[in-house]
């Protein structure tokens, strides 16, 4: 993975950082970083879970329902830790199927097979040393068509391979771990309304139609852990993130739809999209942990790149437009966290964010209006019915300072329901998922089904649907986009 000149120079400083942590760090052994200990099970972050796998000596290791500090059930994990070199991947077939006729905006303007993929994942991970393991993975897409013409081209097909995890770890002492390379940093709590898990750009070309895992981008970063007595302290610097990947132009959710429509009067001629680099590429995170007995909370402090692009300026001439899109720079402080309480698992999250740019009524008037904003989330999982966990998440959004000319209200709410029913010895899994935007009617409704014949392989039905009723809804130009997708997996 490479680096700017500016992430090199940042080296030093954490290599100094961990001699002076090594060096200096005083606990008891009662209070020694113990990997196997109910306290180090009750840390929220997936990237904890991961160096829990690598250096536990258990071979079998349950998260019980009352130690989960994530809204995502948790399963048992198992992992033979004598033979650390291993290979594992899947390969993914799907079928997208679109039900309904959209506008003739879009590349498929009637109902039609849309999408066929095959998906091939990879990691292997290995140790070079007691104190030095490495992971990699990657991601090979093939597209077996496209949409093109009023139809779907089969000549079309395209492959396109990423680099997932590629990274190394280091292993100072038990008190530290550091972490160099491309990784995904997970946050928060709260499964549908993301408030401060913002580590990781998000994949927006396909909304709905995947997992949370499948969704999140892997950045290039430094992370560093270290315990100060009960307190856990992560700290991560991340350069060239980027945005979220968005649709190209044409596709089922082309970004660009709405503001053509809405706010451009490009008088028929073409318009072309620039997305712009952020004036700064460093955005630095910190986390502070306190984990109690059945719960723990979360300080997040930020520095970084919203990874939502908002629209910055239309450029027009007699021949055509161009829509260009930038990075805000925001810093944010909050909190989130989880209690336990017998079948509840209820998770909070709560942000102060500066520096938002805001779209105002005049679609011309641009760039937006920056203002700053709270936000706050709650949810929780219910699982006192046998096989079955229901969950409810909500968030507030409040602008300070607004005015009556910005597109958005004062205040939104935003709600999201789902419920999770496994049977037959975990053979069958059936989830449902309802996702209300904050302040407008736009809708997200999913059912997923999945069915394990025998082991490492999974068939998957899923059906997809947006709603909106408002011509201001986020959603409303893609309500025509419900889509049924096929799909299987074998892993080995």
């Amino acid at each position: 993975m490479v680096f700017n000149y500016k992430l090199k120079k940042t080296y030093t400083f954490f290599y100094i950082l961990i001699f002076v942590l090594y060096s200096s760090i005083s606990v008891s052994q009662e209070d020694n970083f113990d990997l196997d200990s109910e306290d180090f099970d009750l840390l929220e972050d997936t990237s904890f879970d991961q160096l829990e796998l690598e250096l536990a000596n258990t071979d079998n290791l349950a998260l019980e329902f009352s130690s989960e500090i994530s809204g995502l059930e948790k399963n048992e994990k198992t992992e033979n830790l004598n033979s650390l070199d291993s290979f594992s991947g899947n390969i993914i077939q799907k079928f997208t199927y679109g039900l309904q006729s959209p506008s003739i905006n879009f590349s498929r303007n009637k109902s039609a097979l849309e999408r066929i993929e095959t998906i091939f994942n990879f990691n292997y991970k290995g140790e070079l040393s007691p104190q030095l393991n490495y992971k990699i993975g990657g991601n090979l897409l093939y597209s077996w068509g496209k949409w093109k013409n009023n139809k779907f081209q089969t000549d079309e097909n395209n492959s396109t391979f990423k680099i997932k995890d590629f990274y190394l770890d280091y292993y100072p002492s038990d008190l530290i771990w550091l972490r160099l390379g491309n990784q995904i940093i997970a946050r928060g709590q709260l499964d549908n309304l993301s408030i401060t898990d913002t580590i990781n750009p998000r994949d927006l070309s396909v909304p709905g139609q995947g997992e949370l895992s499948e969704f999140r981008q892997h950045v290039p970063a430094i992370l560093l852990n270290f315990p100060i007595s009960d307190i856990k302290i992560e700290l991560a610097l991340v350069n060239e993130a980027g945005g979220n990947l968005l649709s190209e132009k044409g596709d089922s959710f082309d970004p660009t739809i709405p503001f053509v429509q809405n706010l451009v009067n490009t008088g028929g001629n073409p318009y072309t999209v620039n997305y712009l680099n952020p004036s700064n590429e460093l955005e630095f995170f910190a986390s502070i942990n306190y984990s109690f007995n059945g719960g723990d909370i979360s300080l997040v402090f930020s520095d970084e790149n919203l990874n939502q692009r908002s629209l910055k300026n239309i450029g027009s001439t007699s021949l055509s437009s161009q829509l260009d899109f930038g990075f805000d720079r925001v810093q944010m402080v909050g909190l989130n966290g989880n209690l336990a309480r017998g079948d509840f698992l209820l998770k909070y999250e709560a942000a102060n964010i500066t520096g938002t740019s805001f779209l105002k009524i005049n679609p011309v008037d641009l760039p937006g209006s920056k203002k700053n904003q709270n936000v706050l989330g709650f949810g929780f999982d219910y699982s006192g019915v046998n096989n079955l966990i229901l969950g409810y998440e909500t968030s507030l959004r409040s602008i300070l300072n607004h005015t009556n000319d910005l597109i958005v209200s004062k205040s939104s709410i935003g709600h999201a329901l789902q419920a999770s029913w496994s049977g037959i010895n975990d053979t069958i899994n059936i989830n449902a998922n309802l996702n209300r935007f904050e302040g407008e009617k736009s809708t997200i409704a999913s059912l997923v089904t999945s069915y394990k014949p025998r082991d490492g392989l999974t068939l998957f039905a899923r059906y997809v649907q947006y709603d909106a009723f408002e011509i201001t809804d986020t959603l409303y130009p893609y309500k025509k986009q419900d889509v049924i997708m096929l799909s299987s997996e074998y892993s080995f």
